[in-house]
């Protein structure tokens, strides 16, 4: 190829990576005739025998076909589909159609998490080069599962390239085509047209911009005489169009110099884009027209036809044969082509056909559009049935018709992770009913597309509750715990008063399983309020004995429990969360379980533990889109970075959880995570301007918030001024009080100590240590060592003071609580303390080298789990699992699985 070397050498690469367990994937972006095609057919040739090859091309007419590019790409890999892991399967089959399947359909990332492992099990034996052409023409379901797998690429043996005009697939590395230089584009016409004249040669590569197809097209479009330069002006299309346009316009030229007969056949063809010769025929004998005129169009190089497939040269003449037609051509083609699909195989293809025929309301036709899209939803294909369902609402009479299929489509887009579209289908339902079940639904969709924008929704879901409570009331209730939720992140007491209200009128009448939510939700009301003592008991009493497998209900299970201080139930119910999500493939509503996960376990002190769980949060996060849930991810892990001392890493993560609507939908966490770090840095005046205005804020009665204000406490005292902190801990000394925990009761009296005189203060700090020692936090009850081993200092018994220094220091330590452990180090040296310290920040045992992944993987492995097994619970392929396991096992000091079951993983915890 000319002038692609550098790019050949780029994909040369990824192929020889791939050869050697270290794939990837990009994606090639570039106008039309830039040479996309030409570069994966040249990486497809150098790919030889050493690869296996899979490829396909996205075809327009296909675009909202659900898993119609996926079909067909992993046709030769079917064979392999019966022995995926039992959820990936069930997915896999869903989505293609086969099997009933959920109500839903499948999680649309599990069908990508299917698409890996059956991809890396294809290239077990022989490595894979994947090719996708005209991705911007591929279904949206099946580039997200492509994109899903191929944003796990790293240990496989396996390459994936992509190419598309403008579109971009977010996670995967681009690789933008430029046009030719001069010196290339001069090249490529002396090859293909070296007759040119030089004035002629110059006024094409100044018309073409460096674009291949252009300058092989416009040199093929000229007769001899201006080849010579005899005739001038040349017939271009004029500057000012773009070069498309221009290219579609020759084609299109092309296209009028045929016999109508084969202009009717193109644009057949291009309107079916199939490539299926025998229905673009049978649709043609309505028109009178048969196979025998396709010949001049096959002459004259615009299509070729072999093994009964119909394929045009470039899809830009694609484009020239349809657009060349008359509109009222074009929509009997569609119309014919229609007629000649039979069979439910083709329902999809006849629903769109229809639907392009249609040029005003048609029932008929709004109705079968609604089928497809029901059909492309149970195969969870939701951009699929957000398309078919919005058509659908257009050519629909009845208004109130209409808004039910626009909440059908609005309730899809949402699921395909399409917000503005989710929110704009939602708004324009809204204005076409007054049923209240349909305003729900539409509801439902636009808060929780607000709440992804950090805007407010409780008073939109109270509303739309309110119209349903009587006739649906467990949808009422579902509508009012999402309603309580973004008020008390909003610090709408109100909302959260109306809320609990509902929820309580609601009660007799719902499920009984939703009752320990109207519980939580009057608990949480009281706490906003400033009652803890009213409500903590309430959401006690929403902390079920057993497992909970409703996610509403075991969502606001973990809430209770995190907000009565019951870090152990919050980690054994967040954990339930997890778990069940992984057992049902579950990968959307993973993030969140994990998130609360994280919470728990950094509260509980078990910070390794919690950067496993972080780390997959926000990793699967990232790669599913979820904006909303990433700002609160950063809050909390905003957190772990100022307990562990890496104050870069807290400040960029607070920062991000702050920047949208001030941290709305962090709830607080990254700004008390800055007043943590300001706290072990001795920024005591930064630490009390902040919660200063934290407790005065919207955010000031939540959980986080009122962890923090021992913080506040300390620092005040620390300056000197601790009347300045005495009201905040009045609300937390309530708070402790009404929880019942003896972590809570300690840190309370550690707060006594810090607000009493100095001669009384010791007295408070005995009984906290007495608390302490009942169990809970571990890092609370060190932070209380090391204050009363600094008073103790101070009040020169050194050797009272090193017992609680080095106790606090040595707990620090376990937990990688590095600039605490630094401080209680220092004021031991000031206590006399030998010189020769251990070194801090340097793991206790092997297991605290490895990522958080690694330590997920040896864990799980330690168990007896096969690679595949582990896989399928962490969403990883087998091979990635053996991949970790490899960079794990000479960290440990092992050789084999078998190793493994003698570590004990309790010490990568406190």
């Amino acid at each position: 190829m000319i002038g692609r070397n550098a790019e050949i050498a780029f994909l040369q690469t990824m192929i020889a990576e791939a050869g050697i367990g270290r794939g990837g994937a990009v994606v090639m972006r570039g106008e039309a005739g830039i040479g996309k095609s030409a570069l994966l057919e040249e990486a497809a040739r150098r790919a030889g025998g050493d690869l296996l090859v899979l490829r396909i091309t996205g075809v327009e007419a296909e675009a909202e076909l659900p898993f119609a590019a996926l079909h067909l790409l992993l046709r030769t890999a079917r064979h392999l589909v019966p022995a995926l892991p039992a959820a990936q399967r069930e997915a896999l089959r869903g989505a293609f159609g086969e099997g009933e399947g959920e109500s839903g359909g499948p999680d649309r990332f599990l069908v990508g998490l299917a698409v890996l492992t059956l991809l890396a099990d294809l290239a077990a034996d022989r490595p894979l080069l994947c090719l996708v052409d005209d991705v911007q023409w591929v279904d949206r379901a099946s580039v997200d599962a492509l994109a899903f797998a191929a944003r796990r690429l790293g240990a496989e043996r396996i390459a994936m390239i992509l190419a598309a005009r403008e579109s971009s697939v977010p996670g995967i590395p681009e690789l933008e085509l430029a046009g030719l230089d001069r010196d290339d584009c001069e090249r490529l016409l002396a090859e293909a047209a070296a007759d040119l004249v030089p004035e002629v040669r110059d006024r094409l590569i100044e018309e073409a911009e460096g674009n291949p197809l252009a300058l092989l097209e416009f040199a093929g479009s000229l007769t001899p005489e201006q080849r010579a330069g005899q005739l001038s002006p040349l017939p271009l299309e004029p500057p000012r169009l773009p070069l498309a346009g221009r290219l579609e316009q020759s084609f299109r030229a092309a296209i009028r110099r045929l016999p109508e007969p084969a202009q009717l056949l193109l644009m057949l063809a291009a309107a079916e884009d199939s490539g299926s010769l025998e229905l673009v025929v049978r649709a043609a004998e309505g028109f009178g027209v048969r196979l025998p005129d396709l010949e001049p169009g096959e002459r004259a190089q615009l299509v070729q036809v072999s093994e009964g497939r119909l394929r045009f040269r470039h899809p830009l003449v694609k484009a020239a044969a349809y657009h060349e037609a008359p509109v009222a051509r074009r929509l009997a083609a569609h119309r014919a082509l229609a007629g000649a699909l039979d069979g439910d195989e083709h329902a999809d293809r006849r629903a769109w056909h229809l639907s392009a025929a249609a040029v005003g309301p048609d029932e008929e036709t709004s109705a079968v559009l609604a089928a497809a899209g029901e059909r492309a939803r149970r195969r969870g294909s939701h951009a699929s049935a957000a398309t078919a369902y919005e058509r659908a609402a257009q050519l629909t009479v009845d208004p109130r018709q209409r808004a039910r299929r626009l909440a059908a489509a609005a309730e899809a887009a949402l699921g395909a992770g399409q917000l503005a579209r989710a929110g704009a289908a939602a708004d324009r339902g809204r204005r076409l009913t007054g049923d209240p079940a349909v305003l729900a639904r539409l509801a439902a969709v636009r808060a929780a597309v607000d709440a992804e924008h950090g805007a407010p929704a409780a008073s939109t879901l109270i509303e739309a509750a309110s119209g349903i409570a009587r006739t649906a009331p467990d949808e009422a209730a579902s509508l009012l715990a999402t309603a309580a939720g973004d008020a008390w992140f909003a610090g709408d007491h109100d909302a959260l008063r109306q809320t609990a209200e509902l929820l309580e009128s609601l009660r007799p009448g719902i499920d009984p399983r939703l009752a320990p939510v109207a519980a939580a939700v009057r608990g949480m009301e009281r706490v906003a309020a400033g009652d803890p003592a009213a409500g903590l008991p309430l959401l006690r009493a929403a902390i079920p004995p057993g497992r909970v497998t409703d996610q509403v209900v075991g969502t606001y299970a973990v809430f209770s429990a995190l907000m009565t201080g019951d870090d152990d139930a919050a980690c054994e119910l967040a954990a339930v969360r997890v778990g069940t999500c992984r057992e049902q493939g579950l990968i959307g509503a993973l993030p969140h379980a994990l998130q609360l996960l994280t919470q728990a376990l950094i509260l509980r002190g078990r910070h390794a533990e919690a950067a496993e769980s972080g780390a997959e949060a926000w990793q699967i996060a990232h790669d599913t889109g979820q904006a909303g849930r990433l700002r609160h991810l950063h809050g909390i892990l905003a957190r772990l970075a100022a307990i562990q001392g890496e104050d870069d890493r807290c400040l960029r993560l607070a920062q991000q959880a702050e920047g949208a609507a001030q941290e709305r939908n962090g709830s607080g966490w990254g700004g008390c995570a800055l007043t943590l770090l300001d706290l072990v840095r001795a920024r005591y005046e930064a630490v009390a301007e902040r919660m200063a205005r934290v407790l005065a804020g919207p955010l000031g009665h939540t959980v986080i918030v009122t962890f923090a204000i021992p913080d506040y406490v300390e620092a005040c005292a620390r300056l000197g001024a601790p009347e300045r902190a005495v009201e905040a801990f009045t609300r937390f000394d309530a708070w402790a009080a009404a929880s019942g925990r003896p972590w809570a009761t300690a840190v309370a009296y550690r707060c006594r100590a810090l607000l009493a005189p100095r001669d009384e203060a010791e007295a408070q700090y005995k009984v906290a240590l007495d608390w302490h020692g009942r169990g809970g936090r571990v890092f609370e009850q060190a932070r209380t060592e090391l204050l009363y081993g600094e008073w103790l200092r101070r009040a020169r018994r050194r050797s009272d003071a090193g017992v609680q220094l080095r106790s606090a220091m040595s707990r620090f330590a376990a937990m990688s609580a590095v600039p605490w452990a630094e401080r209680a180090r220092t004021e031991l040296a000031a206590a006399g303390a030998r010189a020769d310290l251990p070194e801090l920040g340097v793991a206790p045992n092997p297991l605290g080298a490895l990522t958080p992944q690694e330590l997920q993987v040896v864990r799980l492995a330690a168990t007896g789990a096969t690679n595949r097994q582990i896989g399928a619970q962490l969403f990883l392929s087998p091979r990635t699992v053996a991949f970790h396991l490899y960079k794990a096992f000479p960290k440990l000091g092992v050789s084999s699985r078998a190793d493994l079951s003698g570590i004990d993983f309790g010490s990568a915890q406190p």
